[in-house]
């Protein structure tokens, strides 16, 4: 138990330096890709599934390598991703670098809920507190570097065009209008801020080579073949409950790859607040995170897990309405918004990681991370779906940006109730979906 409590610790100290780059991925470098690649920032979301695909074939791999191995090759390919988008100018190496990199945050997040159950076998009751304070701890990681990575962006950019912090901060409000000399100048501040967190994610290493990691799957068992494999695969998609959940996870997998990568975009080029407000406001919505995942384990013996994910769900979207029509609020929408996007967050994620445990919870332990990589093989394809439409359709025009959270508020909801009727009957003991439905 000593042991498996320093893996789970390592793993986090771990998960909390890949969130460092996973903030600035979303936020300083998805803005960065607007100026130097478009076609990839408008369709940011198709990589993420793109990535997910990828991510979950490798997790496939756990029993055999193990995760330790697998955890090594996030930390290194997302490493090597942010150098290459800086010192390689060639767009192919673009593609390659954003898969690299959203294959690297991708799988360490996956991961998370296999690695976790693992380790929190003998620790009974107190699994869920170890889901809850993976998600917080990493979510600081990610607000530290998205608040960071934008007020540095702009630190940056004032000490190479000589001028003040405000000064530079104002003219981040409309960066289409910039001049030829102070747009370089701005992309080369992205630029610096890029190689300092490829620097960073090298860091992940020295916790992830301290984990004792066991094999996997005991000698002793049985190996499953592959057509083994796939019929137990297949009984686990036709069984009703662990449906309802992959349904849910799509919904809400195509309605996040319609806004979640773009609120500085659409803070920053459709409301016109600063880089360094907007990118501000973003990273205190993930102290929200961090504060209302506090309360998960008392909403959870309260409400359930299922119950906790569906109020929420829904209680997250007229939040999200707010977001989407901030211009209504003039002066205000600072404020505003800024209040919206905190509520938004915390609702939204402090069911995180009752969502974790209930996708452990509706197959045997021995079928985690082939459901694992189920989830996110359907969430990869839905992802791709939702980044095609994106960048084929609705980010044509930047009003797009805008009804993306019209959208993805009504996909929120039908979301919600299809996991609440679907697992309902099984609020509060999830654990005996296995038992009699398996």
């Amino acid at each position: 138990m000593k042991t498996e409590k320093r893996n789970l610790v390592l793993f986090i100290i771990s998960y909390v330096i890949n969130n460092l780059a996973s903030g600035v991925l979303y936020d300083t470098y998805v803005n960065y890709l607007q100026d130097v690649q478009l076609s990839i920032a408008t369709s940011f979301w198709a990589f993420y599934g793109y990535a997910t695909f990828v991510a979950a074939g490798l997790l496939l791999l756990a029993p055999k390598l193990g995760y330790k191995k697998l955890l090594y090759f996030c930390s290194l390919g997302t490493a090597v991703a942010f150098f290459g988008v800086v010192y390689v100018g060639n767009p192919a190496i673009l593609y390659v670098a954003t898969l690299l990199a959203l294959t690297g945050v991708q799988l360490h997040f996956i991961m998370l809920s296999p690695f976790v159950a693992a380790n929190t076998e003998d620790l009974k009751d107190d699994s869920i507190r170890w889901y809850t304070r993976t998600y917080y701890m990493g979510y600081i990681g990610y607000l530290m570097a998205t608040y960071a990575g934008g007020a540095l962006v702009v630190q940056l950019f004032a000490m190479l065009a000589h001028t003040s912090f405000g000064a530079a901060q104002e003219a981040t409000r409309y960066i289409v209008q910039m001049s030829p000399s102070m747009h370089t100048l701005y992309l080369q501040a992205n630029r610096m801020v890029l190689i300092l967190v490829g620097i960073i994610a090298l860091a992940s290493i020295v916790p992830v080579a301290m984990i004792k990691e066991t094999k996997p799957v005991p000698p002793k068992k049985k190996v499953i073949s592959i057509k083994e494999r796939m019929l137990q695969v297949r009984t686990v998609f036709f069984n009703r409950y662990a449906r309802a959940y992959l349904i849910y996870w799509a919904l809400i997998s195509f309605a996040m790859g319609l806004f979640t990568s773009y609120y500085t975009v659409y803070l920053n080029r459709n409301l016109h607040i600063d880089k360094a407000t907007s990118s501000l406001m973003v990273s205190i919505s993930y102290v929200a995170i961090v504060l209302f995942m506090f309360f998960t384990p008392k909403c959870v013996k309260k409400f359930g897990k299922v119950g906790t994910i569906f109020f929420t769900v829904v209680l997250s979207v007229p939040f999200m309405l707010i977001i989407g029509h901030g211009d209504l609020f003039g002066a205000w929408v600072v404020p505003v918004v800024g209040t919206a996007l905190f509520i938004r967050a915390g609702l939204a994620n402090l069911s995180s990681p009752a969502d974790s445990a209930l996708s452990m919870d509706v197959v045997p332990k021995t079928m985690r991370p082939v459901f694992t990589s189920l989830v996110n093989f359907i969430a990869g394809i839905v992802s791709i779906l939702s980044g095609r439409f994106t960048g084929s359709y609705l980010f044509l025009h930047q009003s797009g940006y805008q009804r993306a959270y019209d959208i993805a508020a009504v996909l929120y909801l039908i979301a919600g109730f299809v996991l609440y009727f679907g697992i309902r009957k099984y609020n509060h003991k999830e654990e005996e979906i296995v038992r009699e439905n398996l």
